[in-house]
């Protein structure tokens, strides 16, 4: 019988070893840099077939493209469905709570196909305007990498787990283009402890992949945010009050998505592939509405960030999206939480943002200085991870000069969260997956 396997907390005693999983984690890192940005790009290209394909069926005959446009999504959700259900049932949903499992646990990893299958499916299921988004194929196709480079490494015992949980922070560092978050995401959500040794191996691969990233491809930060002044530090109450109350909608957006993939719920009792092509179309259907809103979001929070939309607007897009999201997920691709999280939260917190600024433009000089703090206060709500969320959503908008209002939106969030007894989602979809193991 195998040992179990723990993920150890200090370096080894050998200077050796230490360096050899040193220069492991940026090995790691630079691969999972090299595969994210193909993957990135492969999601820009697939997002583009997208709506040049509505927009090319939006010229026939009244329904009919339509139709046609929510066949084809429903079709693209059931074979990313297939390809999981065929080759690699751990590739399903985001990744990352199969990733702590194994990262927490003494339990060995079964990776066979998840690479493959995880970026494939995870492009097919993205570009095909399911609302999922890119860091959950990336976590779990970056701790693949870092398995798979570990079991090299023969000279250390058990190298593979502090290299499989490197490859993970590395794939959040690339998915969002921030280093710094992914080396937090790794010890705040995953481990839930700082270590020397994760967070040393963590933030090797986090650089690593960043140098990819940004020296080789040029890639700079995810949005570019043209202005916004956060007011008078009189306001914080403001920003406070926006994360009660996204914080409440966190955790029924975070019930909601529980109860679609619950082994109860009416959608499980439908086979995988009927499933996934009901959900695909319907969720086609809302998007040939908002072609440019759907998929994972990126596009559509750097449209609200620039001043995109009036407030009915904003709302009605944020409706649609709070429910297809879950419903998105329940279809069983590849797909992530994070950006369509990070997305709501902005639309949020913008639409509010612009009925305060009409009550008072001192008051609330900028709409997207709470869309900013609004995509952290989301993330925290649902995800419970509020300094990972901080950071991730400055490093991507750069807009460190909000620190402070999205601490408070943050604090408010996590604490009605807390106060009503809302789960942290990777905790509760792992914890479902065990039950019903």
């Amino acid at each position: 019988m195998t040992p179990p396997v723990n993920l150890p907390e200090e370096f080894p005693t050998r200077p050796r070893e230490s360096l050899l999983l040193i220069a492991g984690a940026t090995l790691v890192g630079a691969a999972t840099g090299f595969v994210g940005v193909a993957f990135l790009r492969a999601l820009e290209f697939g997002n583009q077939l997208r709506i040049g394909a509505t927009n090319s069926l939006a010229h026939l005959p009244a329904g009919s493209g339509l139709a046609i446009f929510a066949v084809g999504t429903g079709a693209c959700a059931a074979f990313a469905a297939w390809l999981v259900l065929r080759f690699s049932p751990n590739a399903a949903g985001s990744g990352i709570p199969y990733v702590e499992k194994i990262l927490r646990g003494p339990g060995e990893p079964d990776h066979r196909f998840v690479l493959p299958v995880k970026f494939l499916g995870g492009f097919i299921a993205l570009s095909s305007g399911l609302v999922l988004g890119r860091e959950g194929p990336l976590v779990q196709m970056g701790a693949v990498i870092g398995e798979r480079i570990g079991r090299f490494f023969k000279g250390v015992e058990n190298a593979w787990k502090p290299l499989m949980a490197a490859g993970a922070g590395a794939g959040v560092a690339t998915a969002f283009n921030a280093p710094v978050g992914g080396t937090i995401f790794i010890l705040e959500e995953v481990l839930k402890k700082a270590t020397p040794l994760a967070f040393a191996l963590a933030a090797a691969a986090a650089v690593s992949s960043a140098v990819v990233q940004r020296g080789i491809f040029g890639m700079g930060a995810d949005y570019s945010v043209p202005g916004a002044p956060a007011g008078p530090v009189e306001n914080i109450w403001l920003y406070a009050a926006l994360g009660i109350a996204l914080g409440a909608l966190g955790v029924l957006y975070n019930r909601l998505m529980l109860s679609l993939v619950s082994p109860r719920s009416l959608l499980k009792k439908i086979p995988a592939i009927p499933r996934a092509l009901a959900i695909g179309a319907l969720v086609g259907t809302v998007g040939w509405f908002l072609p440019d809103d759907f998929s994972g979001g990126d596009a559509l929070t750097q449209q609200i960030l620039s001043g995109y939309g009036t407030f009915a607007l904003l709302a009605t897009i944020a409706l649609a999206r709070f429910f297809t999201g879950p419903l998105s997920y329940a279809a069983g691709t590849p797909g992530g939480l994070f950006a369509p999280v990070v997305a709501l939260g902005a639309l949020l917190g913008a639409a509010t943002g612009l009925l305060l600024h009409a009550a008072s433009p001192e008051l609330a000089p900028s709409p997207a200085a709470f869309a900013v703090a609004g995509m952290a206060a989301f993330f925290t709500a649902t995800i419970r991870a509020p300094l990972t969320g901080i950071v991730i959503c400055l490093e991507m908008t750069g807009c460190y000069q909000l620190f402070l209002p999205m601490l408070a939106a943050c604090l408010g969030a996590y604490a009605t969260s807390i106060l009503l007894r809302g789960e942290p989602i990777y905790d509760a979809l792992a914890a479902q997956a065990q039950a019903k193991v």
